[in-house]
């Protein structure tokens, strides 16, 4: 299979996602770096190879997802997928969410890390 290169826009929304192997829950995931027709997971000690079918999980925007899709890659941190049908509505519905959240400014930034 040729890896498809995504050259859309991204969003890193920082959503739950449990990944469905064999038409059974299998492993909790966090979905980074989100796009139309694609998103990198955050997991440990996963290893699935380029190609392999799976479905993705998800509950946020009011309903639950079940969103088919192909691993394109992988590295110690997680794995890249790619939608087997673009998910525009979920990538609008998500940028729209995070949008109405306050920008985070450096005092802000600097407060929430302070540690006595």
């Amino acid at each position: 299979m040729n890896e498809k290169r995504d050259y859309a826009a991204r969003h890193c929304p920082q959503v739950p996602v449990y990944i469905r192997y064999g038409r059974r829950p299998f492993l909790g995931a966090c979905a980074r770096d989100l796009s139309v027709s694609g998103m990198f997971l955050s997991v440990q000690s996963l290893t699935l190879p380029t190609g392999t079918l799976i479905e993705l999980e998800l509950s946020c925007l009011g309903r639950d997802w079940l969103i088919p899709a192909v691993v394109v890659g992988g590295d110690n941190t997680g794995i890249g997928v790619m939608f087997r049908e673009p998910q525009a509505e979920l990538f609008r519905g998500l940028m729209q969410a995070t949008d109405m959240l306050p920008p985070v400014t450096a005092a802000a930034a600097a407060a929430a890390d302070y540690r006595p």
